[in-house]
């Protein structure tokens, strides 16, 4: 077979430009309309609602209010992992750029004779592979460390039962505030109500005079009447104060009590079930094993990925090369100096199909998802607080690697298969949303 000229390499290289012109355009797209805008609603939204009326804490208003404060959160993560990963492929890109043709010609090659020699190549390849993957554990446990023990992010958390005590008294101000909200509308009702009655007194009295025939009778029925009409006119005037004092709200404090009420309760024992408190709250000292044996149980998710990926790169017969460089690594450290961690070290490179290549990207995303539903699930049984560190771990990565942004493993589902990639997205974004410890936002 004929190697590709220059001519076709250009061609090449003119098409994987366009394509990744493409694909920002589309992360811009999606960054703008789905993360930044909803983003900037909600924050406005937000913040005049409650400085109006406190939070709402019961109901369906309650879960869409604590939903909407959720998505905030996840959309300002996002933003920051896509601003770090195009940092990333920025600096490797300015860096690379020189070389890449050469850079592709040797990958042609070395495609070329694994098809030859593809065993001995594969043992090649994991001598190489186990390299990156403990200069890239190193840079991670560094990272993790640094971030730990000088940025302190699980200072300000609380723990279980202060958590909980800061709920009740929330509940408590949240309760008086909604009495207080309601008391005009209540008596605006209860108003309406009295003159509603006054007013039927009036044509109950109207109606007798009609049918009496007795002088005298009729005259005490029209002082009756006389009398009714200054009840009603004085009655009306005080539902209209206080139907103006209630902004025009009526409210009845019997309606649909127990509907309420079973709505609040099934919300609430929902929201008691998903509610997810920071493992290990409070200042972390350096003697801690959340720092030295935490940042080993950060690595390990970083090596079942790995394992998981080359077994399904044996199973397609293709060779898989885990690159770990100075560029990446530089940038995790940088970051890590801004006491944010997130595991951006390494690359992960298959020269095979699209469709082999979306299939590998998926097991390393949907694996270490799965065992950080089955480790949250156990928490919740046990109450342990290393099972949940081990849960924010697993979920962790697939979290950063599912965004279709290259090099991220989510570009290669994106490219393969758009509506495989949405539903991976929803799949590991829902369990960072709903069971993700508030440890890990502020890891992060």
């Amino acid at each position: 077979m004929s190697e590709p000229n220059e001519e076709q390499i250009s061609t090449e290289s003119q098409s994987e430009e366009q394509e990744s012109k493409f694909e920002r355009g589309v992360a811009l797209v999606l960054c703008a309309l789905v993360l930044l805008l909803p983003m900037i609603y909600i924050e406005h939204g937000y913040d005049a609602f409650t400085s109006e009326h406190g939070e709402a804490r019961e109901g369906a208003a309650g879960a869409g209010l604590a939903l909407a404060v959720v998505f905030r959160t996840v959309s300002r993560t996002v933003l920051r992992t896509i601003v770090r990963t195009s940092a990333r492929a920025g600096v490797r890109a300015s860096l690379k750029g020189a070389i890449k043709n050469a850079a592709r010609t040797a990958i042609r090659q070395q495609t070329k004779n694994t098809a030859q020699k593809l065993a001995a190549d594969q043992k090649k390849a994991a001598v190489s592979n186990l390299k990156s993957m403990v200069f890239a554990s190193g840079l991670l446990y560094a990272s993790w460390v640094i971030v730990i023990g000088f940025g302190q992010p699980f200072a300000n958390l609380l723990n279980k039962e202060d958590s909980l005590a800061r709920e009740a008294q929330e509940l408590r101000e949240h309760q008086e505030l909604k009495e207080r909200m309601e008391k005009p509308a209540i008596e605006a009702w209860e108003k309406k109500q009295i003159l509603s009655d006054a007013e039927t007194e009036l044509e109950t009295l109207r109606t007798e005079l009609k049918q009496e025939r007795n002088a005298a009778k009729q005259s005490e029925l029209k002082t009756e009447i006389q009398l009714q009409k200054d009840k009603v006119i004085d009655a009306n005037y005080e539902f209209s104060q206080a139907f103006e004092k209630s902004n025009g709200l009526l409210l009845n404090p019997n309606e649909d009590l127990h509907a309420e009420t079973v709505e609040a309760t099934a919300v609430t024992a929902w929201v008691d079930y998903l509610m997810t408190y920071a493992p290990f709250p409070g200042k972390t000292s350096w003697s801690s094993m959340v720092i030295w044996l935490g940042g080993l149980i950060m690595v390990l998710p970083l090596w079942v990925i790995f394992f998981v990926q080359s077994s399904l790169c044996r199973q397609k017969k293709v060779i898989m090369d885990h690159q770990t460089e100075w560029i990446g690594g530089g940038i995790q450290l940088y970051f890590a100096g801004a006491f944010s961690f997130m595991p951006l070290t390494s690359d992960v490179i298959i020269d095979t199909t699209p469709q082999n290549r979306s299939f590998i990207a998926l097991g390393g995303l949907l694996a270490p998802t799965l065992i950080a539903m089955v480790l949250w699930y156990a928490w919740k049984q046990t109450g342990s607080p290393w099972i949940l560190f081990c849960s924010d771990a697993f979920l962790l990565y697939p979290m950063v690697q599912v965004f279709p942004l290259d090099p991220l493993e989510g570009i290669h589902v994106w490219r393969w298969r758009k509506w495989q990639w949405l539903i991976a997205f929803f799949v590991i974004m829902g369990m960072f949303m709903l069971v993700s410890s508030e440890a890990l936002k502020n890891v992060i």
